[in-house]
């Protein structure tokens, strides 16, 4: 089993709910194919650099994942032929070192986004009224 990363994107004319049935279904790919999914990082809507299909914007989604090689092929043709998908590309991670740095974006998307919270002592307080 090899480690993989795919970025995709997403056209953005699609609704949200059109949006997740089309990341449903690229997951799907890589399951049906053997693949095991260890991560994802929904990147969301985002500027591209240039238009794609005369879109100026897109929705990015990257999944990580392990799999046999030479089911690859076959992905990136279902990729392809996916009418929903501006772009992807597909990333083998082979030596130790990137593994290795495949694990650590793997952890990078497991850790819960930081959120900031106000303390209690914030909370109980309002501002003060301007006369």
């Amino acid at each position: 089993m090899r480690h993989y990363e795919n970025l995709v994107i997403v056209k953005p004319t699609l609704t949200e709910e059109e949006i997740k049935n089309s990341i449903a279904a690229i997951e799907a790919v890589i399951t049906d194919n053997g693949g095991e999914i260890v991560a994802r990082d929904e990147m969301g809507m985002r500027k591209m650099a240039y238009p794609i299909e005369k879109n100026p914007r897109g929705y990015f989604h990257v999944v990580y994942y392990t799999i046999e090689p030479s089911a690859i092929a076959e992905i990136e043709r279902r990729f392809r032929i996916n009418e929903e998908l501006l772009r992807f590309v597909t990333i083998k991670y082979d030596s130790k070192r990137e593994v290795k740095a495949w694990n650590d974006l793997v952890e990078k998307t497991k850790k819960p986004a930081k959120t900031e919270t106000p303390s209690s002592e914030e909370a109980g307080t309002e501002a003060p009224a301007a006369s």
